[in-house]
């Protein structure tokens, strides 16, 4: 493997790819045994990585289509393999890219702040398609970066056309953690590549056991990461959660789309009341039957990708007929 990681296959509109994955590490991490979901969603994770490839670039091209694109923000690992489970649920037409985190394909200095991080992003969101309006997405700790983006992409006068974001919240950003404890990161790492996250807080040596883990099961998608990329993957877990904490959040003046995981507090209309000071658009809600850590597991998907479907075309049509106007007005 080069320093750059394989190459993703692109996928054309008709061609979804398999997988998904949640953003937490399920089951013996929590001090609890592994429920049929924690299961579910580690086959999610190994099917993810599969269809991923690998890929680290820092934009990865998950379907290219002949309609808008959404461009999805990763969650706290740094990685946008999750949302390859959009794919078989989001309309065809629609082209989804990921963004990635820096520190992943080689040695570079990492953002000090989400401003950073957005600053960068946003260069890379318009290379990939040089004006608006954008639509962004994000799960977890991808919904504090998506919303850092359309910041920024507004204040460079840019319009953002929807703003998803799935279950996350801007209100106590304090709370944002991994409790510093290593082998909560260490397991983290082992399930978002579909290994059961085994480590407990009794073991003395954390990283030579997740390395122990992984070099035991050749099949899996960390067997061919060197152990220098492996510590990169550590460093930039703790760099998401430091830039998270520290994060500021403005306004925006974009429509929102927010998809609320109803098995976790609080309410859904104390989400939605904490978004409004946060955005000044009209906010739209879709209510999961499922924990946070599952929302890309099928049967929410099938719910959630629809209602993506729906309001993308929409917001769409409202692009293109406020085009037409602005012609009809020179």
């Amino acid at each position: 493997m080069d320093d750059d990681g394989p190459r993703l296959r692109v996928l054309g509109p008709a061609q979804p790819a398999a997988g998904g994955a949640a953003a937490a590490a399920p089951g013996r991490a929590a001090g609890r045994l592994p429920t049929a979901e924690d299961l579910q969603n580690l086959r999610l994770f190994r099917a993810t990585a599969k269809a991923a490839g690998g890929i680290l670039e820092l934009v990865m091209p998950m379907r290219v289509g002949d309609g808008p694109s959404l461009f999805c923000a990763h969650t706290l690992v740094g990685l946008s393999w999750c949302y390859l489970a959009l794919l078989p649920h989001a309309g065809a037409g629609y082209s989804l890219y990921g963004l990635q985190a820096r520190g992943l394909r080689r040695p570079e200095p990492l953002p000090a702040s989400m401003a950073d991080m957005a600053r960068d992003y946003a260069d890379q969101i318009r290379i990939t398609q040089p004006s608006g309006p954008y639509h962004l997405l994000g799960w977890s700790l991808g919904g504090n970066i998506a919303f850092a983006i359309a910041e920024e992409l507004e204040r460079r006068g840019q319009e953002i056309g929807l703003l998803v974001i799935l279950d996350a919240g801007l209100a106590d950003l304090g709370a944002i953690a991994l409790d510093n404890e290593p082998w909560m990161a260490y397991n983290l790492v082992l399930a978002q590549f579909g290994y059961v996250p085994a480590l407990t807080a009794a073991e003395p040596d954390p990283e030579a056991r997740m390395l122990e883990l992984v070099r035991r099961q050749p099949r899996r998608g960390l067997a061919e990461w060197p152990d220098p990329r492996l510590h990169a993957l550590q460093r930039v877990i703790k760099n998401n959660v430091a830039v998270a904490r520290g994060q500021q959040p403005g306004r925006v003046h974009c429509p929102l789309l927010f998809f609320s995981a109803t098995r976790n507090p609080p309410t859904l209309a104390e989400k939605l009341e904490s978004w409004r000071q946060f955005v000044d658009g009209p906010i739209e809600a879709v209510e999961l039957d499922c924990d946070h850590r599952y929302m890309l597991l099928p049967e929410p998907i099938a719910r959630l990708g629809p209602a993506l479907s729906d309001r993308m075309a929409r917001a769409a049509a409202a692009s293109t007929a406020g085009a037409r106007a602005a012609g009809r007005c020179r």
